[in-house]
């Protein structure tokens, strides 16, 4: 049994038939990430969408390549970062070719917001040990 809040991979459609990747720490948090994602969806469409648990956090190509494009080749979703002092983890990337990140600690605790990869951040390994440090920037 997954923990609560816990970061698991979730795919979403209304449709059934195509299905969109996100990583949430749950059902709802996947949902409202698809709503965003629609962006021109209104609110009966929240009650259509359908989301199933897909496992362990996903990294996607899309997200690879974002990656590879902003310098930070290293980066996965599920990795933990730190945003001008508040901890945080990787969730994906956006249409800006910036990170979403939700972060766990500080002002921000339990929300997704979209972070420059470069601007004080700092990215850090499993261990916990920094693999790149952006916060003099």
């Amino acid at each position: 049994m997954k923990k609560q809040g816990e970061l698991k991979s979730y795919i979403c459609s209304i449709d059934g038939e195509h299905w969109t990747s996100f990583n949430a720490t749950s059902y709802g948090h996947a949902k409202s990430q698809f709503l965003i994602y629609l962006d021109d969806c209104y609110g009966d469409c929240y009650l259509s969408i359908r989301c199933k648990c897909a496992g362990s956090v996903y990294t996607s190509e899309d997200f690879k390549r974002n990656a590879k494009y902003r310098g930070i080749e290293f980066a996965y979703c599920g990795m933990v970062v730190e945003v001008d002092g508040n901890k945080g983890v990787i969730t994906g990337h956006n249409s800006s070719a910036n990170l979403n990140v939700l972060f766990t600690d500080g002002k921000w605790k339990g929300q997704t917001h979209n972070c420059h990869p470069n601007w004080k951040i700092t990215y850090f390994d499993k261990k916990g040990v920094v693999l790149k440090d952006f916060k003099n920037k």
